[in-house]
């Protein structure tokens, strides 16, 4: 009976593990982000409430956004949040959401430049990430000042070394991203919105199409009695866009 049970044990474990969803998501405070050995955020958050609601085990775990995106168009059990939904990534996931609506918006240092309200007024490099959608964005602009780098953290220290006149940042991360390469966010100049999409999760197209279909009702009820609407509060999402001076 004894090597029954250690032939089984393997068994029971992987039932044990059957169904768990692996969330795959990167490093973008205030939605995502690690916090000693656990990610925290508005969206970790968000993710947690609908797997309790819908039954689900999860497994949330810090990828790079190519990486996560791409995993998630071919692996079993896994999605990638939170993710803007466009017409390129549509048919290769399956869509819950959304879960808020986002701005993407232009910056400068504070007193350097005149105010731009279109993009080709702007004078000097434009630094933004390459991984990022608002890349693609400008890069169609036909834009001859767009400056592609690795990380925002990199953008954000050319701006403060005075290499890059401009930024890109969505208004809810700008400041952290600020903050961690010694910028103060009164430092920083809103020039102009560039984007506004709503995020989502996106699930392989191998997750069962029910499972999908259980997290759109419970985001559905999330909205419907306001623990979504609270979550948003409590990481001050809607409350994210910021001017340096008044209107």
């Amino acid at each position: 009976m004894k090597w029954m049970l250690q032939a089984l044990l393997p068994l029971l474990s992987l039932a044990a593990h059957a169904g768990e969803l692996r969330m795959l998501t990167d490093n973008h405070p205030p939605l995502h982000f690690q916090q000693g050995e656990r990610m925290v955020g508005f969206g970790v958050d968000v993710v947690q409430a609908l797997a309790q609601r819908s039954g689900d085990t999860v497994n949330v775990q810090l990828r790079p956004m190519l990486r996560a995106l791409r995993d998630a168009g071919s692996d079993d059990d896994t999605a990638v949040f939170t993710i803007l939904r466009t017409a390129e990534r549509e048919s290769r996931y399956q869509w819950v959401g959304p879960l808020m609506r986002t701005e993407t918006a232009l910056y400068t240092r504070n007193g350097d430049s005149t105010p731009v309200t279109d993009l080709h007024q702007t004078r000097g490099q434009i630094a933004v990430p390459r991984k990022w959608l608002v890349y693609s964005y400008l890069k169609q602009q036909g834009l001859d000042n767009l400056w592609g780098v690795d990380s925002p953290e990199i953008m954000m220290r050319l701006l403060q070394v005075g290499r890059v006149q401009y930024v890109v940042a969505d208004t809810m991360s700008v400041g952290t991203f600020a903050a961690e390469e010694g910028l103060a966010l009164d430092q920083l100049r809103y020039q102009m919105p560039l984007m506004h999409q709503d995020a989502y999760i996106a699930f392989s197209p191998k997750v069962d199409a029910a499972q999908v279909a259980r997290w759109q009702q419970a985001l559905d009820g999330m909205k419907r009695d306001g623990s979504l609407q609270q979550l948003k509060q409590r990481w001050h999402i809607d409350q994210a866009r910021y001017r340096s001076t008044k209107d």
